[in-house]
């Protein structure tokens, strides 16, 4: 039990990534609180960890929201041990953000894509620190944008974003031993990467969620203690 009787936060617990890091934190011993959108989901997530966490209905675009979600956590724990910073966007309910020109978004896709991929990270990790005693992990999740930024330019922007934040927040936490990492999947099997790359999505070509999710326990354990503002990249072979 490396996670054991930590307090976690995953973001994006409701499905894909975010669900198996959750996962993999109960598994070890972890209490979670699972943050995401879609309520039923989330409450699927709960199931899977055996009630071993917390449901927590969020909207991560509304600052308001995440601050009323910190004094809660304030309210209830005396302590964060993790916080994994999971959530991001890249498609809608019926599109990849793919393949588009940078001029052909809605300014609520782009700002959407930034309040979640950035903002949020910010915000939270602004509010949770205080909370975190020495030892505790801060991990983010980017991307590896092997063919570049084209085509979906505000979810490149924010991930390239978030490593800068993952790089500067570990200098800035050095001093308080508190380790800050990132996670940069290649194409990784969820859910969603079926749905709208089907022609991609095989064990042979994809890197499995339940892989990143042994790396954040790596990551977040006492293991990882000599290890800060690192962007580790995760592919297939």
């Amino acid at each position: 039990m490396k996670l054991q009787n930590k307090i976690t936060v995953v973001t994006g617990a409701s499905t894909g990534i975010g669900r198996a890091i959750a996962k993999a934190f109960a598994q070890e011993g972890a209490f979670v609180y699972l943050l995401g959108r879609n309520k039923e989901r989330l409450e699927e997530t709960l199931r899977e960890i055996d009630n071993k966490g917390k449901v927590q209905e969020i909207d991560l675009r509304d600052r308001n929201a995440i601050n009323a979600f910190i004094e809660k956590v304030k309210e209830e724990q005396s302590k964060v041990d993790i916080l994994a910073n999971i959530a991001g966007i890249y498609h809608s309910e019926n599109k990849a953000y793919t393949g588009i020109a940078f001029t052909d978004y809605s300014e609520d896709e782009i700002l959407d894509t930034y309040k979640i991929g950035i903002d949020a990270p910010t915000l939270l990790s602004y509010g949770i620190i205080p909370l975190m005693p020495k030892g505790s992990k801060i991990i983010n999740l980017s991307g590896t944008f092997e063919s570049g930024a084209k085509g979906w330019l505000p979810y490149y922007v924010s991930k390239k974003a978030l490593e800068d934040l993952t790089v500067g927040l570990s200098q800035e936490l050095r001093d308080k031993e508190i380790q800050v990492n990132c996670i940069s999947p290649s194409d990784t099997l969820t859910e969603s990467y079926q749905k709208f790359f089907p022609e991609y999505a095989n064990e042979e070509e994809s890197v499995k969620p339940e892989e990143i999710g042994h790396l954040a326990i790596f990551l977040a354990s006492t293991e990882a203690d000599n290890i800060t503002g690192q962007i580790i990249i995760i592919k297939h072979k």
